[in-house]
């Protein structure tokens, strides 16, 4: 069948037929968007760049440049950036700190569902990934105990008490084991029906299902960390779109509004909001050209299937001297997963999560003929042959309730749960 017709099916059967793709062992990177959004597919990868320093990165800027028919598409770990911005030499870790893949062949899908194929991709069969067995992994569980969570909130607002910081984003790692022995040949399939179950029930903007050394990512993040488009000028404009502030959704209509109404006008989530915007603002301020930085006054409601969340998009025109390696330097991580101000923040959340973070609040990255995209890997799991690993975290501010706080990351995670 041909690639463009295979792939203007109805989003449940092009989903599966990926996800079968993936399963099979093709090597296949998938950035999602879900029901709404766009998404790229990369086949066949003929360069493949993973490394712990800043050089890969321009490596891979250059070999952008000098080929934009074909897309990269990978991911920065989160303790890679941090150690970049608190300006120490990356320290090798399980998951290399750039995973960055370039897919001469490749599918968009536009969000109302136009294919485009860049390349030769072969006839593809049809077909579908079964999901309808049992639920793979046991419970997600918390690595620390409630108690010790609650006590991490508190060492963290003593930080916000002594002028430390103004918001630290605490985050906690939790762990589902499979139920049955996973063998290494079956990694894939199973990771790849994982994601299928999870699309199904929480579909996101910016998902993804990536293979990484030793294992798959599974993405339901909606967070952008950053796009770049050129505007009608030829000029390079910026869109980062934080998100803080959350609550979950509930049970009835009724419920589910006065949660959403309760978030829209809390004032500790509002300030919460501000402080991460303005810290976003400063980040591309860094990069733009002068008076081009906006940002609302006021955050956008955004409503997922298991949370209601406050956005706002934040707009910069880049100064024309700013490349890939500036962006990630001033962006990667993101200011609404680590804090404000950022530095201080990071050393912060080192001291107190006392484990890598991988994947979790680092980036995954397209880049493309026409731009580059990055989302932030929020609800974003690490699958290997012992199980499935993720975290939670949210903004810790002066007046958080530790429980409270507790409570949100399990929201979160909603999702991930058989």
């Amino acid at each position: 069948m041909a690639a463009a017709s295979w792939f203007a099916a109805d989003d449940a059967r092009r989903a599966a037929g990926i996800g079968g793709l993936v399963a099979d062992g093709r090597d296949v990177a998938w950035l999602d968007g879900g029901t709404v959004g766009r998404s790229v597919i990369g086949f066949d990868a003929d360069v493949a760049i993973e490394a712990d320093d800043l050089e890969a990165i321009r490596a891979v800027e250059r070999m952008w440049r000098a080929e934009p028919s074909a897309v990269w598409i990978g991911c920065l770990s989160y303790d890679f950036a941090a150690d970049l911005v608190l300006g120490r030499r990356p320290i090798p870790r399980s998951l290399p700190g750039c995973i960055l893949r370039r897919y001469p062949t490749w599918i968009e899908i536009a969000a109302e569902g136009r294919v485009d194929v860049h390349g030769v991709v072969p006839e593809l069969a049809a077909r579908d990934e079964d999901i309808s067995s049992e639920w793979p992994l046991g419970p997600l569980a918390p690595v620390w105990s409630a108690q010790d969570y609650r006590a991490r909130v508190a060492l963290a607002q003593r930080h916000i008490v002594a002028g430390d910081t103004y918001q630290v984003n605490l985050a906690q790692r939790f762990f589902a084991p499979w139920r049955t022995p996973c063998p290494a040949d079956e990694l894939v399939r199973r990771a790849a029906a994982l994601y299928l179950r999870l699309r199904a029930k929480a579909p996101a903007e910016r998902g993804a299902l990536l293979r990484v050394p030793g294992g798959v990512v599974l993405s339901n993040s909606p967070e952008t960390l950053v796009d770049v488009d050129r505007d009608a000028q030829g000029k390079a404009v910026a869109y980062a779109r934080p998100i803080k502030g959350t609550r979950p959704r509930a049970a009835t209509a009724q419920a589910d509004r006065a949660a959403a109404d309760e978030l829209a006008t809390s004032a500790k989530d509002l300030a919460e909001h501000v402080m991460i915007v303005d810290l976003v603002r400063n980040d591309l301020g860094r990069l733009a050209l002068a008076g081009s930085v906006s940002a609302p006054t006021r955050p956008a409601a955004l409503a997922l299937p298991t949370v209601h969340h406050l956005v706002s998009e934040i707009r910069a025109t880049l100064r024309p001297d700013v490349g890939l390696v500036d962006l990630c330097a001033a962006l990667v991580p993101g200011g609404s997963i680590t804090g404000a101000p950022k530095r201080r923040t990071i050393e912060i959340i080192e001291a107190l999560e006392q484990h890598a973070r991988g994947i979790y609040c680092g980036a995954i990255v397209l880049l493309e003929p026409t731009g580059l995209r990055m989302s932030i890997p929020i609800r974003t799991a690490l699958v290997d042959t012992a199980g499935m690993s993720l975290h939670a975290g949210g903004g810790i501010v002066v007046d958080s309730e530790p429980e409270a706080e507790r409570l949100e990351c399990l929201a979160k995670i909603r999702a991930f749960q058989p």
